[in-house]
């Protein structure tokens, strides 16, 4: 994750190269958030979102609440936001989003007690102290407030198990752990950050959300190996409301697997002997017969939890 803080990250490439989250799962959000408001639209004031990152789950937010805070540790991702037309255009007539640097640990002095409707978590939360978090959440927020936090794992591509077998070398396991004598690390396994990359991993199910500070507390998770694909991947038959499908290319594979902090963190200490981006697409090519434009259908496993401040 300090990879996103350099001055040499790409925040723009991040951005365009990062799954979306349906429009189905922002309403169920909505809904899950409305069930206690009984049409108070005193509950749409304030929203926060924490890991903001390029910022497209916050100016979404915007779609529902009056006021969105977002919060991220990269001054670089900040910056990126506050030069946006989307800041331009929100903040036109009144001051409806604002940016600061801030952690899941201690969001800002922006944020007053007691003062947030809803906090917000996307793929960002397994980078969290997680009792510091419910804490500060629990800080931040009005009495029935809303903490929603989500993740997506690795894409899966389907209908091609070898293609897997090698996405999990690259990004979960060492090369020299398998082969002491590779001289230097060939796969990215060791270059994530952790635990947070573990928490992915497992869909966080090791971490309990604190039943002494909040209630009604829900958590859906969905695994496509054992919860299955939807025939023509229709959302609308998914076993979750955060499923995310995308027809892809191996370039854009390619350009995902570049915007990955493993990626900068190995390149940063191997880059002088090639790129492992092309390294590690050209073994899927030739394992699987793909050429750059060969489209390729992709889901990713993903978990959210809803919880309600006491």
């Amino acid at each position: 994750m300090s990879a996103y803080s350099e001055t040499t990250f790409d925040s723009k490439h991040y951005d365009d190269t990062r799954p979306n989250y349906p429009e189905a799962f922002y309403k169920e959000l909505l809904s899950y958030h409305s069930a206690v408001s009984k049409g108070d639209d005193s509950r749409l004031t304030t929203a926060v979102d924490l890991g903001s990152g390029s910022g497209f789950v916050t100016f979404k937010l915007l779609d529902y609440f009056k006021k969105v805070y977002g919060v991220d540790p990269s001054c670089k991702m900040i910056m990126q936001c506050k030069e946006s037309e989307q800041f331009e255009e929100a903040n036109a007539e009144e001051d409806r989003i604002d940016f600061h640097p801030g952690t899941g640990e201690f969001f800002t002095v922006a944020i007053n007690n007691h003062s947030v409707d809803l906090i917000t978590a996307g793929e960002s939360s397994h980078w969290f102290d997680h009792p510091l978090f419910f804490k500060e959440a629990n800080r931040a927020l009005k009495p029935n407030g809303t903490l929603a936090f989500w993740l997506y794992k690795d894409p899966v591509f389907i209908g091609h198990p070898k293609a897997n077998e090698i996405y999990t070398n690259y990004t979960y396991n060492s090369s020299i752990e398998k082969n002491p004598d590779d001289g230097f690390e060939k796969w990215m396994g060791p270059y994530y950050q952790q635990p947070g990359h573990d928490y992915l991993r497992t869909l966080m199910k090791e971490i309990e959300v604190p039943e002494d500070l909040y209630y009604d507390i829900q958590r859906v998770e969905y695994i496509s190996e054992r919860d299955g694909v939807p025939d023509n991947f229709d959302p609308k038959a998914a076993k979750t409301k955060l499923f995310i499908h995308k027809k892809i290319t191996v370039k854009w594979f390619h350009d995902y697997v570049k915007s990955w902090s493993a990626y900068h963190s190995w390149m940063k200490e191997h880059g002088e002997k090639y790129d492992i981006a092309d390294k590690f697409v050209d073994e899927l090519k030739e394992a699987s017969g793909w050429q750059d434009d060969t489209e390729l259908d992709v889901v990713w496993d993903t978990v959210y939890t809803f919880a309600r401040r006491k």
